[in-house]
């Protein structure tokens, strides 16, 4: 694992959600993509903000109840994310989320979401190189 960057692990096929985007086809490409929640990017690619499922989670409810509620992304989205370059080794991600929380990191060049990263993504380099050791 030694020196394994950002780059190496990272998937460039993800969800593509805009502010725009309504928040049942947000929910869609989640689950096609298997995740719990993706980068919002404005229609050039630049980063404008995150959205989860718990973030979905209160809107649907209303909405199936009440049948009104927000029906946008831009309406729910959290608009400070944090995010990681390719650059950066994964050791050092690894640190970095044992500090903040998000299992998913976007993964930005010149502003522009180009992939993403997970925890699971992470968790599982560490344990090639944990197993890796464990057999010296």
């Amino acid at each position: 694992m030694a020196n394994q960057f950002i780059a190496d692990i990272m998937s460039t096929q993800f969800p593509k959600i805009t502010p725009d985007t309504e928040i049942t086809e947000a929910i869609e490409q989640l689950q096609t993509f298997g995740l719990f929640g993706a980068p919002v990017q404005d229609f050039q690619g630049k980063l404008v903000g995150f959205i989860s499922e718990q973030q979905l989670l209160a809107p649907l409810l209303q909405s199936s109840y009440f049948c009104d509620g927000a029906n946008q992304v831009a309406q729910l989205m959290s608009t400070e994310t944090l995010s990681v370059k390719k650059e950066m080794t994964v050791v050092d991600l690894a640190a970095q989320m044992q500090q903040n929380k998000p299992k998913i990191y976007p993964v930005v060049e010149e502003g522009k979401v180009i992939a993403i990263v997970t925890r699971s993504q992470v968790i599982n380099v560490l344990k090639e190189n944990y197993l890796s050791c464990s057999t010296h």
